[in-house]
């Protein structure tokens, strides 16, 4: 997986008015500053040259707030998977891509608009002539940046989207599933060692809670999915099933974790549908961990890993699997591109 982009640094976007009035205010501010400098020259070739060094300014200033915004917005076809089906998920995507080609367009159209006007100014050969050119550049270009206020206002509800994506380190990522109170969030603290790292995903409800161990040398990454992956996809309203299918791009491997003992309030068989669900929705390899080993009674199933994330049982063995696992699948990638 590529390094996660920072999505931190997006520009906040301002409406049609604002751009426009900082355009316009910089050009006054130059102008006033230079009419002491101008020297010997006649009033008309003042007046030409301070009527197109507004136009300038306003171009120049213009061009660089709105090239701004196309800079630092990501270039989404080269994302990670993760984050490029993360966008497709939460915004749309074709109304996006269309709100930055408006913003390249205005800023093309400003650079149009004022060359032709400053060319204009140029040939103007009286008083009463230059004044109402600058004018009329005025009035073409801030049509222009009000046609695109929409596109803004867009950006700018996409923007406060992306802020919200959870920043994902490239390390091997395990993501816990399972049903609530099974005790995924106690799983990852006892693989971790420390309280988990939260961090909101794109929707109203859910978080994604991180964490991170280092075994014999190797970092690992691991995500519980609280609120996502705890029930059946058939179960899902259309966002949660994009949220879940983000997630499939960054997983290297996924544990499920049961809790035999039915003290989570979900039986055996409703947990075994849910895993049944998960590996239909995940290629990736897996680990059946069966929890809450300091309580349960009944003997271990074969295929399982029993622990206890309370109490640490089991732990140690399960960072050993997670590791060969891992190492299996680095195997596998290797055979195939030689």
């Amino acid at each position: 997986m590529e390094p996660a982009p920072d999505f931190q640094v997006l520009p906040t976007i301002g409406n049609a008015d604002h751009y426009l009035d900082v355009a316009f205010r910089a050009a006054k501010d130059a102008t006033d500053m230079m009419r002491t400098g101008l020297g010997r020259k006649t009033r008309l070739d003042k007046s030409k040259q301070i009527e197109g060094q507004r136009i300038s300014k306003v171009n120049h200033t213009l061009q660089r707030m709105l090239n701004k915004i196309l800079e630092t917005f990501p270039s989404f076809d080269r994302l990670p998977p993760f984050y490029n089906a993360l966008v497709k998920a939460t915004v749309d995507y074709g109304m996006l891509k269309q709100s930055l080609g408006a913003v390249q367009w205005a800023a093309e159209q400003s650079g149009r608009l004022a060359g032709a006007h400053i060319a204009e100014i140029r040939r103007a050969q009286k008083m009463e002539q230059v004044n109402p050119i600058r004018t009329q550049y005025y009035g073409r270009v801030a049509s222009v940046i009000k046609q695109i206020n929409k596109n803004f206002l867009y950006l700018e509800d996409c923007r406060r989207t992306m802020k919200r994506y959870p920043v994902i380190k490239n390390l091997p990522t395990i993501v816990i599933a399972g049903y609530p109170n099974v005790g995924k969030t106690t799983l990852l603290k006892a693989l971790t060692g420390s309280a988990p790292e939260i961090a909101p995903y794109p929707f109203t409800t859910q978080e994604l809670m991180l964490g991170y161990f280092e075994y014999e040398g190797t970092k690992y990454q691991v995500i519980d999915t609280p609120g996502l992956l705890d029930r059946p996809l058939s179960d899902r309203k259309p966002a949660e099933v994009h949220a879940i299918l983000a997630l499939t791009h960054l997983a290297s491997l996924i544990i499920f974790l049961t809790d035999p003992t039915e003290t989570c309030g979900y039986t055996l068989l409703d947990q075994d549908k849910l895993l049944a669900s998960i590996k239909k929705e995940f290629k990736q390899p897996g680990i059946i961990v069966a929890n809450k080993a300091d309580l349960e009674e009944r003997p271990s199933t074969k295929g399982v890993l029993h622990v206890s994330a309370e109490t640490g049982k089991g732990i140690d063995l399960l960072k050993k699997k997670i590791q060969e696992k891992a190492l299996k699948e680095e195997k596998k990638e290797l055979n195939s591109e030689s």
